[in-house]
């Protein structure tokens, strides 16, 4: 999934693979009621021209490393 073009114009985006057993979650986190961590587990590319791309090969300028993800604190209070 290309998703370069859009990232000037979103705040977040989560990589969320199995969403219907995610999805309640995933909503609690996206709203503040959840604090967040999560790494990627594959190289997120920029362009499907770059394909395939590998940690480790001559030419790896990733949109997103293998690994990278943030981890935020909630912002509601129980």
């Amino acid at each position: 999934m290309v998703v370069q073009p859009f990232m000037d114009t979103v705040d977040t985006l989560v990589a969320a693979w199995l969403p219907v057993l995610e999805r309640p979650r995933c909503h609690q986190c996206s709203v503040g009621d959840y604090g967040f961590a999560g790494k990627l587990a594959c190289t997120w590319f920029k362009s499907v021209d770059e394909l395939p791309m590998n940690v480790g090969d001559r030419r790896y300028d990733p949109l997103y490393r293998f690994g990278f993800g943030p981890t935020t604190t909630p912002t509601k209070t129980t």
